[in-house]
């Protein structure tokens, strides 16, 4: 008689719970320093919310509403920091000293940036004027570039740190690209980063700064197209194998 497979439990088989095709999850079970991950955005997120008063009557309600997009957005922003943290623990499972190191200084830039994002999302989108003047707008711009500059970069490190163990984790082939397709990635958020701190001292438009960050998506676009074509020529080679006579 043929054995049933082994039941697989519901939560594994959810999409994002799924190991990727091409790359072997090695972290297996959710540690201590996710957790503290974990607890530590969970709380980030709560901040965002618990610095906004609770409405008292219509108006309230109304400038509440108005916020939405710019709560939406630092939301986002954070669940983004968050799942590249994931796939990095669920891709390499390494907890050794540089990566708790790394690992706590990102939480740090984390908390710290909660309230400076709300700013000036909430500037930007709610439409508000909050600045006396364009030199107090730049400022604002330069925080936002260089935390998330600095944030990117120790991701960056992360991303690095697990190239240089590629041996030692028995990276594939496919697997070291795919590696180099985020470092890339990282590098491209951090160029941008450094481009708009660059424009606020040679131009006077105001929203320039913050617009550039749109690029961020073609550049993204053309890096895994690049590096996509890579992992179809490995896995063509892969494939192929050597001739049996």
């Amino acid at each position: 008689m043929a054995r049933n497979p082994p039941h697989r439990p519901w939560r594994d088989q959810l999409p994002g719970r799924r190991p990727e095709e091409h790359f072997h999850w090695r972290g297996k079970e959710v540690s201590r320093l996710e957790n503290l991950t974990d607890a530590v955005f969970g709380f980030a997120l709560t901040l965002l919310v618990v610095s906004t008063e609770v409405p008292r009557n219509f108006d309230d309600l109304m400038e509440v509403l108005k916020g939405f997009p710019a709560f939406a957005a630092c939301f986002a922003i954070l669940l983004l920091f968050w799942n590249e943290h994931y796939r990095f623990f669920r891709r390499y499972g390494l907890e050794d000293h540089f990566t708790r190191s790394i690992n706590y200084v990102i939480l740090l830039l984390v908390l710290f940036s909660v309230y400076p994002l709300k700013f000036l999302f909430t500037a930007w989108l709610g439409g508000a004027t909050q600045f006396r003047d364009l030199d107090q707008l730049f400022f604002i711009y330069r925080v936002y570039g260089l935390g998330f500059a600095a944030i990117w970069t120790l991701y960056a490190l992360l991303q690095g740190h697990a190239l240089r163990r590629s041996e030692l984790l028995r990276l594939s082939e496919v697997e070291v690209i795919l590696s180099r397709l985020q470092l890339n990635e990282f590098r491209v958020q951090i160029g941008v980063c450094f481009l708009s701190i660059g424009l606020t001292y040679v131009t006077t438009i105001s929203f320039l700064p913050g617009v550039i960050y749109a690029i961020i998506g073609p550049l993204a676009a053309w890096n895994g197209s690049w590096h996509g074509r890579q992992v179809q020529a490995a896995l063509e080679r892969q494939n192929s194998g050597p001739v049996r006579p």
